[in-house]
């Protein structure tokens, strides 16, 4: 009787083991299943990584409110399925895998690639599951968390602007193209298009760790941050990119790109050089080389490195534009309008190169030609505010000064939170001697920007032209205490306090010019003539003796009154 038990017992276990078998996927019992955060899982052994988790880790860490056991479950499934249709085909899990797999996703579920990877988003796996489309890293992540589920021999490769996957079980060796659905494709393909250096050293045309994937992973979930304007996160997520990836040329450009937006132009030149030291040529990398040269005020390297990358692309428009840029700095205005000219024979219908020619006439103050040169700009993009704007300050600077109102006005209805067309606005209303528009324009300008100083003194001068002189004192202070070194500012708080016969005042204000600028002429003047008011003869012959020695024509009555 208990044998009979016993014997029955270990049948029913017996039972159950080839169906738990059959559906075991090969990453089952991993610690990367269960690990947790992404920087734990760096650190681990390779073996132990399972690169889909690690993958959606990083979309939690985007932001994405998608749960990781959902979609790593919609995965397993997928893995699964395919397992299951091996077995029904009677086939090992091996190379000929690779066509189960691709009918599967690509044919079947219809997986595709996105036509231009520009939207962040399709970096990730979770919206790669939803959308059921990425581009060729985010394709092959899939792909690749897909083949490490049913064991799989098959690693990330990567290229200059390119990934795809490559199975290699140590005899056989196949390059997948995830954005081709799966299509196989020969190394001399890749060499030819993509030219990854040929250097041995580097990281390009090998099979990847799944620590190098995530490395790959990194560098595009920089420029997703850089995109969305999240520089912070781009910095350290790139800089993890080349600390994993040191010979990955894109990720020290990408870090040079950020470091650049952060205004550290020697740490940019950094990795751009390490870049150029790994792939040789690259005309964008060039180009982005310049411009850290040209903020650092290199000039001549810039101009170098500008034409570097010309050499290697002659139609990369905006290597005309940035040479451009720095003609006009060195004032070297006939060179700048070539270079734009060269760029518009290139491609005829750019509204920015028309905008930057227009801003070199400026300079020029050949504001006619300017004009011209905007209105072409706004024949391609209406909205360009540079185009308006500047077209704007043209007309202003030329004297026409209706057409400037107008163009002022179209700039704002474009970009009503730029405070630069505003005080544009407020300049023509002065000149054309409408003072109730103008004080009404400096007031929306500083409902835009209240610091701004400039804004601030005009809008005094403006209330003083209009006897508000307390008006005018309340502004002039609060420029005064965004910049107490402005000696103008203090003069014209006299001016103010002078209209309001508060003489004291008044000189006091003077006495802080001259003693900020020992050599300003007109407050010698106007302490004179409030030392006169307040009775204090002597000062006042004193200041205008200074006033007169400093070339300042002191007026007749005030000589001859301090005489008696």
């Amino acid at each position: 009787m208990k044998k009979k038990k016993y014997i029955v017992i270990t049948v029913l276990l017996f039972s159950v083991c080839p169906v738990f078998g059959a559906r075991q996927l090969a990453n089952e019992g991993k610690r990367g299943l269960n690990i947790r955060p992404i920087n734990r899982i760096l650190k681990m052994d390779e073996d132990q990584i399972d690169l889909c988790t690690a993958a959606l880790i990083l979309s939690n860490q985007w932001g994405s409110p998608k749960t990781l056991h959902r979609y790593r479950n919609k995965v397993d499934e997928m893995s699964e399925e395919i397992l299951d249709r091996l077995k029904e085909e009677r086939l090992n899990v091996d190379f000929r895998a690779i066509g189960i797999i691709n009918s599967y996703i690509f044919d079947e579920l219809g997986f595709e690639a996105v036509e231009t990877a520009d939207d962040p988003e399709d970096l990730f796996l979770h919206t790669v599951i939803d959308k059921r489309r990425g581009y060729c890293l985010s394709l092959s992540v899939l792909y690749l968390s897909i083949a490490e589920r049913i064991g799989l021999e098959l690693y990330g490769v990567v290229v200059p602007g390119h990934f795809f996957v490559r199975y290699d079980d140590g005899r056989k060796k196949i390059n997948i193209e995830t954005t081709s659905k799966g299509r196989y494709a020969p190394d001399n393909h890749y060499l030819e298009k993509f030219n990854p250096p040929k250097d041995n050293g580097t990281i390009y045309m090998k099979n990847l760790s799944k620590i190098q994937t995530l490395g790959c992973f990194f560098n595009n979930l920089g420029n997703s941050y850089s995109t969305v304007g999240e520089i912070d996160n781009a910095l350290k997520v790139l800089e993890k990119a080349v600390q994993i990836n040191p010979t990955l040329a894109e990720a020290h450009t990408n870090l040079g790109n950020i470091y650049l937006q952060k205004n550290w132009p020697d740490d940019a030149i950094k990795q751009y050089l390490t870049a150029l030291d790994i792939v040789g040529g690259d005309h964008k990398t060039y180009n982005n080389l310049a411009n850290a040269y040209n903020q650092t005020g290199q000039l001549r390297k810039a101009i170098f490195q500008y034409k570097k990358a010309i050499g290697l692309k002659s139609d990369f428009v905006e290597s005309y534009r940035n040479l451009a840029v720095v003609y006009r700095k060195q004032k070297k205005y006939n060179k700048a309008v070539l270079e734009l000219k060269t760029a518009i024979n290139i491609k005829t219908d750019d509204a920015e190169t028309y905008k930057q020619l227009g801003d070199v006439y400026m300079d020029m103050k050949d504001y006619d030609v300017a004009i011209f040169q905007y209105r072409k700009a706004l024949m391609f993009e209406p909205d360009l505010v540079g185009a308006n704007g500047n077209m704007a300050y043209a007309y202003l600077n030329s004297g026409r000064y209706d057409d400037a109102i107008t163009q002022f006005i179209t700039t704002i209805a474009f970009e009503p939170y730029g405070s630069n067309a505003y005080f544009g606005l407020a300049l023509a209303y002065n000149e054309l001697g409408q003072t109730a528009e103008e004080i009404e324009t400096y007031l929306q300008l500083l409902q835009i920007e209240p610091d701004m100083v400039a804004a601030l003194q005009n809008l005094g001068n403006a209330y003083i032209k209009t006897e508000r002189y307390e008006d005018a004192v309340e502004q002039y202070f609060r420029a005064v205490e965004i910049k107490p070194a402005n000696s103008v500012l203090y003069y014209n708080l006299g001016v103010a306090f002078s209209n309001m016969e508060l003489y004291e005042n008044a000189a006091e204000q003077y006495l802080t010019v001259v003693k900020m600028d020992p050599r300003n002429a007109a407050a010698h003047n106007a302490l004179a003539i409030n030392y006169y008011m307040l009775e204090q003869y002597d000062l006042a012959r004193k200041h205008v003796k200074k006033a007169q020695e400093l070339g300042f024509k002191v007026q007749k009555e005030l000589i001859d009154a301090l005489k008696k």
